[in-house]
């Protein structure tokens, strides 16, 4: 299990992280957030997606727990209960100069994932149920992906060739960038395999390089992989 010098997290989670963490983990400016298309993959219970088009952008929502709704709930409430559970049993490892305390991180998953279910809506084109290594998105359909505690966090549940697979798979439907974060694990150690990981992609025609980001979950884990095609022409 992945540890945090303490009690193990024990399982992958569905998070509702908001926009100002997006905002922070992937650096988002405002223009681009209205420029869009922007892809959250896997988005869980995340209101990222409801925020940016709030504010008149368009963002895709896509995780594998999108189905009825009732179901949907009792994901989130589960999740939420076992996030409790986590921090209650006091984890340490966590950079709390950044989250505040296990109760401001709670509050703040808690009003998220409100906002998450009022959004909501089963087969809604906004909710797309499907996950990684296989998108029902076109070349290049987005121009921004962001994806956040999935690749690399869970080095116990993703191989390392599913994070070849999954980032060459992002990196097909985005016609920018594909930005994911962390890429350490929930007690901030680092990725074992990440240089393998990028190049594997040198090899596939994706240039990848690394960004620091303006939060940290975890001590240590507060960079960015940034992965797009060489071909691409890329903002600076």
């Amino acid at each position: 299990m992945t540890q945090v010098s303490g009690p193990a997290l024990g399982k992958l989670i569905v998070t509702p992280r908001p926009l100002f963490d997006y905002r922070n983990m992937f650096l988002l400016t405002d223009d681009e957030l209205r420029a869009g298309p922007i892809l959250d993959c896997p988005a869980g219970a995340s209101p990222f997606a409801a925020q940016v088009r709030a504010r008149g952008g368009q963002a895709v929502s896509v995780d594998p727990i999108y189905g009825p709704r009732a179901d949907v709930e009792a994901r989130v409430a589960a999740d939420l209960a076992h996030v409790h559970d986590w921090l209650t049993a006091g984890p340490v490892g966590l950079d709390w100069a950044y989250l505040g305390s296990a109760d401001a991180l709670l509050r703040a998953f808690e009003v998220s994932a409100d906002f998450f279910l009022a959004d909501y809506a089963e087969q809604s084109p906004h909710y797309v149920a499907a996950c990684l290594p296989e998108l029902p998105f076109a070349d290049g359909e987005f121009r921004l992906t962001l994806s956040s505690h999935l690749l690399f966090t869970y080095p116990e549940y993703v191989s390392y060739d599913e994070h070849v697979e999954f980032l060459l798979e992002m990196v097909r439907v985005t016609s920018g960038e594909v930005r994911v974060c962390p890429i350490a694990d929930p007690a901030g150690v680092p990725y074992p395999r990440l240089e393998d990981v990028r190049t594997e992609l040198a090899k596939r025609g994706i240039t990848t390089g690394l960004r620091p980001a303006k939060s940290a979950y975890s001590k240590g884990g507060d960079d960015i992989l940034v992965c797009y095609r060489e071909s691409e022409t890329q903002a600076p």
